[in-house]
């Protein structure tokens, strides 16, 4: 057999016959060696799980700012302690509250990441320093006016020329500093060693011609260990110039100047948005070089490898712009055999059931939109719908098709291409560990309910329609006459417009750490032992090793705990050693458990899957995944109807210890694990049948539901066929297969 499944007479998995909240777990004997930490004793190996969000804008953030007003730095921290937190309503007032809401269960860390773009600038501008309310000066109402009727450009990442000349009147406006060093107080301020842990940090959004490259810059310290200036990458003269060659170059050497000279000042960065860079993040290797491009466009030299290594340590694998992990489509030539579970949150898709969508999507979507993910329907280009890049490069070079994607924007793809980048260059670049997050615009940090989901842009996500789409003409032919979607005769180019239904509510930041501290939290991150969910608290653990584990391993890992150290294995985010004389293939160990659940239950596990990158004889970076190493023995039903879910004899927790048949110790490699609920409800689906919405009632004239049936603004819950005067709908039925994903144990032959 190439895996063992751990024998389930063991004590952990006694919950496995139940979908019920898993029996407490009694702890094991405090043994030699401890020390006593900030928050108490301190075991060597024995690590707490903590759920945190390192993704958070809030009104400091310039796009933020005209979205919802209300929540600032000090509201989000608050909000993920479990307070009360404010939204917004109407189309054009971000600045009055609406209503409220609360999470489930408070988080135990958070990052306030807002833009170092314009950071506080048009709070500062706008209300007057404090001196006027939001909403009052109409220059300002003008520009967000502005910002908020072009979604399209939001979502897309693009800079219109309106935005250009803000930015190039602001870009040198002196109101970043003050406004860092208030967030950085308030920070300071919140934090609450052992109970709550808050983290500097702010966001590098660069979205030159249109390719998100974007970073997370997390600290590690107080404020008196973080400089007093962010890193922005807008420029004066970025309107003239928007090349982005050198982004990250740039704020790689600006950290390197302003932290590497404050005593005390250590730092991480966290890439996230991959799958919407358009090609930019991970650039392929040029076939005349043998490497990726560089700095000034030049090969990578072993020197900027090792800077983008020393900062790129965790990828952003999920947030509320789609999945970066893999999409169906998007395969490339890096998968070997098949990968069945690429269909998690395509928010920028190349499978839309099309003639002319790569022949993978086949497996995906079949034309019933009962069944088919969600992203088989969303078809409004190039928002969602997008091509695979004939071209990929830097300076918006990828192309010819606009807002296109390729394989290297998922991290299996990019994670194994660095594999053959460090037989070149002595190091991996691209080397990165695993988190979630949720990249919130309301301030409201780990709000990731699908059931409820209230969105993430304040007043651009308040009624139906905003949230699932809705027809729009572009009144290009019109601009005397104002046109009328409801009217396809009155509407010129009329398209039905997404909007914000192929995002979601995004996920968590997990962390094994020993204590809720700074440091703690801090170098959790930094060394790897991290995980991301999709939004449910589910832990995940994962070691390997060259010896088989004990029998109480699945114990130890539910505990905390491992059965290695650095001479035998190796526990996520780690290296495996040398392999011993004798030994054979790594045995790796993964165990999952599900959520227990807050306001409602959790759900119960479905199956681990284990993902492996390697390097094959020919040294192409290659992806093979094995699926279900440890699965349910129950059959796996989808929700009903009405979205309830059975939770059967479904298992609260998972474990295996498996072995990789493929193994070659002459070859680069790493595994990941992944686990998944069993499927229910996707936020959109919760939405559209708590209205109790029939797209068969939809007007066969203009495709829109009549007043009298209640559901205007519910017409993305369809799919519609026709034209005008034979418009037909059917119902969307979109689930969700709830995720965790365990950072990888990596191994390098020599």
């Amino acid at each position: 057999m190439c895996r063992r499944t751990v024998p389930l007479l063991l004590g952990l998995l006694a919950g496995c016959g139940s979908s019920s909240v898993p029996p407490t777990l009694t702890p094991t004997p405090t043994p030699p060696g401890a020390t006593v930490g900030d928050c108490g004793p301190v075991v060597p190996g024995r690590q707490q799980a903590y759920f945190g969000d390192l993704h958070v804008h809030t009104s400091f953030s310039f796009d933020s700012y005209f979205f919802n007003s209300i929540n600032g730095p000090r509201e989000a921290i608050r909000f993920a302690k479990g307070e009360a937190a404010s939204l917004p309503a109407g189309d054009s007032d971000p600045d009055t509250p609406a209503t409220t809401i609360t999470l489930d269960r408070p988080l135990d860390f958070v990052a306030i990441t807002d833009h170092a773009e314009f950071l506080g600038a048009f709070k500062t501008i706008c209300e007057a320093g404090g001196q006027v309310p939001a909403g009052t000066n109409p220059v300002c109402n003008l520009v967000g006016s502005n910002i908020r009727g072009d979604i399209r450009a939001f979502v897309e990442g693009r800079t219109t020329p309106f935005q250009i000349a803000v930015q190039t009147l602001l870009a040198d406006a002196p109101t970043d500093r003050p406004a860092w060093i208030e967030e950085q107080a308030i920070t300071d301020d919140e934090d609450e060693p052992c109970t709550f842990t808050t983290l500097h940090g702010y966001e590098f959004s660069s979205n030159k011609r249109g390719q998100m490259f974007h970073r997370n810059v997390i600290f590690r310290g107080d404020a008196s260990q973080v400089p007093d200036v962010v890193f922005s990458s807008v420029t004066p003269f970025t309107g003239i110039d928007d090349r982005n060659v050198n982004d990250d170059w740039m704020l790689f050497d600006h950290l390197q100047t302003e932290c590497g000279g404050l005593a005390g000042c250590r730092v991480l960065t966290i890439p996230h948005s991959v799958n919407l860079s358009d090609g930019r993040f991970f650039l392929p290797r040029d076939l005349s070089t043998g490497l990726p491009p560089g700095r000034d466009g030049l090969p990578l030299t072993p020197a900027d490898a090792a800077l983008r290594r020393g900062y790129d340590r965790v990828f952003e694998i999920y947030q509320h712009k789609g999945g970066s992990e893999c999409a169906a489509g998007l395969e490339g030539p890096y998968v070997v055999g098949e990968e069945t579970r690429c269909d998690f949150e395509l928010a920028k898709n190349v499978c839309a059931g099309l003639p002319d969508d790569p022949p993978a999507c086949a497996r995906y979507c079949s034309g019933d939109p009962s069944r088919d993910p969600s992203f088989c329907s969303l078809r409004f280009g190039p928002t969602y719908l997008t091509r695979v890049c004939e071209t990929q490069g830097l300076d918006g070079g990828s192309g010819p098709a606009t807002n296109c994607t390729v394989p290297l924007d998922q991290y299996q793809n990019a994670m194994a291409e660095g594999l053959t980048l460090r037989g070149l260059l002595g190091l991996n670049p691209y080397r990165q560990n695993i988190i979630a997050s949720v990249d919130t615009h309301n301030g409201t940090p780990g709000n990731v309910r699908e059931r409820g989901f209230t969105g993430h842009g304040g007043v651009l996500e308040d009624e139906p329609k905003d949230h699932l789409g809705s027809w729009d003409c572009d009144n290009r032919n019109r601009p005397i006459d104002p046109e009328d979607p409801a009217d396809p005769g009155h509407c010129t180019n009329r398209v039905f417009l997404d909007r914000a239904r192929g995002f979601g509510p995004g996920g968590l930041a997990g962390v094994w750490a020993p204590e809720n501290t700074r440091a703690a939290i801090w170098d959790a991150l930094h060394r790897g032992e991290t995980f991301g969910t999709s939004g449910p608290r589910m832990r995940i653990r994962l070691q390997a090793s060259w010896t088989p584990p004990p029998a109480d391993i699945c114990s130890r890992l539910a505990q905390g705990g491992q059965s290695v150290d650095a001479a035998s294995g190796a526990v996520m985010g780690g290296d495996l050693p040398p392999r011993p004389d004798g030994a054979t293939a790594p045995y790796v160990t993964v165990w999952a458990m599900q959520d227990p659940g807050g306001e409602s239950p959790g759900l119960p596990l479905q199956a681990i899957d284990i993902v492996k990158g390697y390097v094959d004889a020919s040294g192409a970076p290659k992806v093979h995944t094995y699926e279900a190493v440890a699965h349910t023995t129950d059959p796996v039903e989808r929700p009903g109807a009405d979205c309830s879910v059975a939770p059967r004899q479904h298992p609260a927790q998972l474990c295996v210890t498996w072995q990789d048949p493929d193994f070659d110790a002459g070859r680069d490699a790493w595994w990941y694990a992944r686990a998944r609920e069993i499927p229910s409800c996707r936020w959109s689906t919760w939405m559209c049948v708590e209205a109790g919405v029939d797209c068969a009632a939809l007007s066969p004239a203009n495709g829109i539901f009549p007043a009298e049936t209640g559901w205007q603004g519910y017409e993305g819950c369809c799919v519609i066929d026709g034209a005008p005067g034979a418009f037909s709908g059917r119902n969307i039925f979109a689930t969700i297969e709830e995720r965790a994903w365990a950072s990888p144990v990596w191994f390098e032959h020599r």
